[in-house]
C-alpha cells in the first residue's frame, strides 16, 4: 500500500487511480486544480471536514465558510492557506496546523496540514494535493498546558515574597514580580544579571555555602543575607529552599525580615515569628498532600511559633458548623464545646473570628478576648485555659473556604501590625499550596477519583441508573438491578420505558422530560415493573449531567424503594376506612339504648316518681345499659378484624 507522501511523487493521470490510491488512506487527502477548486476528496476528507462530497467538491481555499484560524486563534485569511500558497509558489507547504469550523456539526477540528504541488515538465502547475490529519486532542492538551502554566506563574507572581527558580548553572528561570517590586530593578533586567548579583559582598560566601548545603541535603529550612537594591538600601532576607535533584533545580523563596532586624525590642518575638514562618514553608515545600499541611501546622504554631493553643477546623455546610480536625497545644476539652456553640451562619454563635473567617474567607484576629464583644459566647471557656489573643486563617481552594486555622496566644495585645503581615503571607502561601494541590489533583488523580466513584457506586445499596441524552440506559448498579430483576448487559442500551408499569401518564413522562432537558432535576414517585412482572414503587431523583460547554451528556437517577412504605400505607387506609364504616353502621345502634338510659335518668330526677315506679325505671336502665355494653363490645370486635 502506498504511504501518504508517496501520493505526490506519482503520475496520478486519472481520477480513478486518485481515488484507488487515497480512498482508505487514514488522513484526508483533497485535489486542487490550478484554478484553486477542490475535484476529488477521500473518505477520510470528507469524515474530517464534516462535509459531503457535493458540499466539498469545487470549493476553494477562499471560501468563507471554512472560517479558518491559526494556532493562536486568529482568523486565517485563504490567500494563507497551504494550498493557496502552494498553488501560488508551486512549493511544498508542510505541517501547518490549522482549526477549521465544521457547519453540520458545528464544532472545530484542528488539523496538521501539508499542499504539495504537481508540475508538468514545463513547470507548469497539474494539480496540489493536500494532506491532512486531525490533531485536536493534541491541540486541546496544548492549551490546556498553557492555560495552567499561565494560572501557575499568576499565582506565583501575587506572592508577596520573592520565590526564585535557578538552574545548576545558577541561570534564572523563573523570578516572581515581587523580586523586581523589592529590588527596583525590571524583570527584563533581573534575568541578564548575574546570579546572586544583589548579594552584598560581605554576605557572598555565605549565600554560595547555603546554596551548596542546600544541594547536598535537599532541602534547607533557613539562612540569611542582604540584599542591595537600586536606591542602594540594604534590606534583610531570610530563605528557604529546595533543591530538585531530577530537574537539577534551586527553588527559594525570600522573605524580606529588614523591620524584624530594626526593632531589637521585639529581636525574640521576631524570631519566632520567623521561624515559625520558615517551618510552615517547609511543610509547605515538601507536603504531598492537603493533610500533610493539617497534621503539621498546628504542631509547628506550637512547639515553634509559641502559641499556647492551635487546631484545624474543617467547614461541614450540611450542619452549618465547624468540625475540629486537628489540634496541638492546651486543649483541655475546649473543642467539645466549641462544636456545641460555633455555627457558620450570621448568627451570635457564627460571629466569633472562626465563623467569620468561614463565612468571608479572610483573616480575622482579637487581641483582647476579655473586652471583645464578639467572643461573648466563648470567652469564660477561653480565659480560664489562659487563651488573651486569637486569630484564625482562612484555607481557601478556588475562592472558596474550605477550612480555619485558629490559633491562640497567652498574652494581650499580641497580633501586631508586622505579625499580622507575617500570617497574611503565611496564610498566602497556604492557600497558594492547596490550589496547586487541587490542580494537581484534578490532573493526575481524576482516575483515582472515579475508581473510588465507581465502587461507592457498586456497593451503594440505593439504586443508581445513568442514561444517554436519549433514555437508553449506559449504567445500573448492582442496587439497581436487584430492584428490577434485570441484570447490568440486559439493561444496557435499551430505553428506560423498559421499566413502565402503566401507573405514569405520557403526559407526566413529558413534562418530567422537559424539566430535565431544560437543565432542572426532577424528583418524585414511579411505579415500575420488574423482569418478573412485579410491581414495585420509587422514590425518584433524576439530574442532567453537563460537560465544560454547558451541553447535556447524560441524566443520573437514583432511585429509593418505597414499596414497604406505599404497603403500609394502603393497609392504614384501609383499616381508617374500615373504622369509619363500622362507626357508621354501630352509630345508630348505641344511639338508642343511650337514649332511653338519658331519658330515664332524667325521670330519675322528678319528685313525683313513686318508689315502685322507680325500680321499675332501675331495671329499665339495667336493660338499657345491657344492650348499650353490648353493642360497644360487638363495635370492638368489629375494630379488631
Amino acid at each position: 500500500m502506498n504511504k501518504p507522501s508517496d501520493i505526490v511523487n506519482k503520475d496520478i493521470s486519472t481520477e480513478e487511480e486518485f481515488i484507488q490510491l487515497v480512498e482508505h488512506l487514514a488522513v484526508g487527502v483533497i485535489k486542487h486544480l490550478p484554478d484553486a477548486s477542490i475535484s476529488l476528496a477521500n473518505k477520510k476528507a470528507l469524515e474530517l471536514l464534516g462535509l459531503t462530497k457535493d458540499q466539498l467538491i469545487g470549493k476553494t481555499p477562499f471560501d468563507p465558510s471554512w472560517h479558518v484560524i491559526n494556532e493562536q486563534g486568529e482568523e486565517m485569511p485563504g490567500q494563507s492557506h497551504p494550498a493557496a500558497i502552494a498553488l501560488l509558489t508551486k512549493k511544498p507547504v508542510r505541517n501547518v496546523i490549522m482549526g477549521v469550523y465544521r457547519p453540520l456539526t458545528k464544532d472545530r477540528v484542528w488539523i496538521l496540514t501539508s499542499a504539495v504541488p504537481e508540475l508538468d515538465q514545463f513547470e507548469n502547475l497539474k494539480q496540489v494535493i493536500v494532506t491532512f490529519s486531525e490533531v485536536s486532542e493534541l491541540k486541546r492538551k496544548e492549551i490546556l498546558l498553557n492555560e495552567n502554566n499561565r494560572m501557575v506563574k499568576g499565582i506565583l507572581d501575587s506572592s508577596y515574597d520573592m520565590i526564585i527558580v535557578y538552574n545548576e548553572k545558577g541561570e534564572k528561570l523563573f523570578l516572581s514580580n515581587s523580586v523586581a517590586e523589592i529590588l527596583g530593578h525590571s524583570i527584563d533586567t533581573l534575568y541578564t544579571l548575574p546570579p546572586f548579583s544583589s548579594v552584598i559582598e560581605e554576605d557572598a560566601k555565605r549565600t554560595e555555602a547555603a546554596i551548596e548545603e542546600l544541594k547536598i541535603k535537599g532541602t534547607i529550612k533557613y539562612f540569611e543575607n542582604r540584599l542591595k537594591t537600586v536606591k542602594g538600601e540594604i534590606l534583610n532576607f531570610s530563605w528557604s529552599g529546595k533543591w530538585d535533584e531530577d530537574l537539577k533545580y534551586i527553588y527559594l523563596i525570600g522573605k524580606n525580615i529588614t523591620n524584624q532586624k530594626k526593632y531589637q525590642e521585639e529581636l525574640l518575638k521576631s524570631r519566632r515569628l520567623f521561624k515559625f514562618t520558615t517551618e510552615i514553608n517547609d511543610l509547605i515545600l515538601n507536603a504531598k498532600e492537603p493533610l500533610d499541611l493539617y497534621n503539621g501546622i498546628c504542631d509547628i504554631a506550637v512547639n515553634i511559633g509559641g502559641f499556647e493553643f492551635a487546631f484545624v477546623g474543617l467547614r461541614d455546610d450540611i450542619n452549618e458548623k465547624i468540625v475540629p480536625y486537628k489540634y496541638a497545644g492546651k486543649e483541655t476539652g475546649y473543642l467539645d464545646f466549641f462544636k456545641e456553640h460555633i455555627s457558620i451562619k450570621n448568627i451570635p454563635e457564627g460571629n466569633g473570628p472562626s465563623g467569620r473567617t468561614i463565612r468571608d474567607g479572610k483573616l480575622y484576629y482579637c487581641n483582647d478576648i476579655s473586652t471583645d464583644p464578639a467572643m461573648l459566647i466563648w470567652r469564660d471557656e477561653v480565659l480560664k485555659r489562659g487563651f488573651k489573643s486569637s486569630l484564625t486563617m482562612p484555607v481557601r481552594v478556588d475562592d472558596y473556604t474550605i477550612a480555619q486555622i485558629a490559633i491562640y496566644a497567652n498574652k494581650e495585645n499580641f497580633f501586631t501590625n508586622e505579625e499580622l503581615e507575617l500570617m497574611t503571607r503565611i496564610n498566602e502561601n497556604i492557600n497558594y499550596a492547596m490550589n496547586n494541590f487541587a490542580m494537581v489533583e484534578k490532573h493526575q488523580t481524576a482516575q483515582n477519583k472515579l475508581v473510588t466513584l465507581s465502587q461507592a457506586i457498586e456497593q451503594s445499596t440505593t439504586a443508581i441508573m445513568i442514561t444517554d441524552v436519549n433514555g437508553f440506559f449506559e449504567y445500573v448498579n448492582p442496587a439497581f438491578c436487584l430492584s428490577s430483576g434485570y441484570n447490568l448487559n440486559e439493561l444496557r442500551g435499551v430505553k428506560t420505558n423498559i421499566l413502565k408499569s402503566g401507573f405514569t401518564t405520557e403526559l407526566e413522562y413529558q413534562n418530567i422530560w422537559e424539566k430535565i432537558l431544560n437543565k432542572e432535576s426532577w424528583s418524585g414517585e414511579f411505579c415500575n415493573r420488574r423482569k418478573d412482572g412485579s410491581l414495585y414503587w420509587v422514590k425518584a431523583y433524576i439530574s442532567p449531567v453537563e460537560n465544560s460547554q454547558g451541553v447535556i451528556t447524560n441524566f443520573i437517577g437514583v432511585e429509593e424503594d418505597i414499596t414497604l412504605q406505599k404497603e403500609t400505607l394502603s393497609t392504614l387506609e384501609n383499616k381508617n376506612k374500615r373504622l369509619a364504616e363500622i362507626a357508621w353502621e354501630q352509630s345508630h345502634l348505641v344511639r338508642a339504648p343511650l337514649a332511653r338510659i338519658l331519658g330515664m335518668v332524667n325521670l330519675f330526677q322528678n319528685d313525683f316518681i313513686s318508689n315502685e315506679e322507680k325500680a321499675m325505671y332501675l331495671n329499665y336502665l339495667k336493660v338499657s345499659a345491657e344492650e348499650l355494653d353490648a353493642v360497644i363490645k360487638a363495635i370492638a370486635i368489629k375494630t379488631n378484624d
